[in-house]
């Protein structure tokens, strides 16, 4: 009886110990709403930026139309508005109702600025969407990797 119960037991231990929750991904934190600070942070946190770049605090624009991000940044001065667009990409399409998203420096002025409609035609011309991007993990990573 007591070697059955070590077994039942170990079996219980390993059966839990596969169960254990998976690490989550920047696609775990989806969300419609720009207000959904802890999901919104972790989207701009989890992101991979070019070379140096480094953000750090976020400031939500959620109490009127059209609704806004503003990213805090460091270490931009060698970088061009196209080397943050994936990036752009990535948090219009993880954040449903955001219009504007801004990289801003610590004195709030803006150094790249890029709105839900400019990246939308971006993408059209590579045949994509936000939604497209949005619509599972899979297309996410692709967008992201290629």
């Amino acid at each position: 009886m007591k070697r059955f119960n070590l077994v039942l037991f170990i079996a219980v231990i390993f059966i839990f110990s596969a169960c254990q929750k998976k690490e989550k991904t920047i696609y775990d934190f989806k969300t419609d709403f720009v207000g959904d600070n802890s999901k919104v942070s972790q989207i701009i946190n989890m992101q991979a930026y070019p070379k140096n770049f480094q953000t750090s605090e976020i400031k939500i624009l959620s109490e009127e139309e059209p609704y806004g991000l503003k990213v805090f940044c460091k270490n931009y001065k060698n970088l061009e508005k196209k080397d943050l667009f994936k990036n752009a990409a990535t948090t219009l399409a993880l954040i449903k109702n955001l219009d504007n998203l801004y990289y801003i420096d610590e004195n709030e002025r803006e150094i790249f600025t890029y709105n839900r409609k400019e990246v939308e035609e971006n993408l059209k011309k590579e045949n994509t969407s936000l939604e497209k991007i949005s619509e599972s993990r899979e297309n996410l990573e692709n967008f992201i990797n290629n």
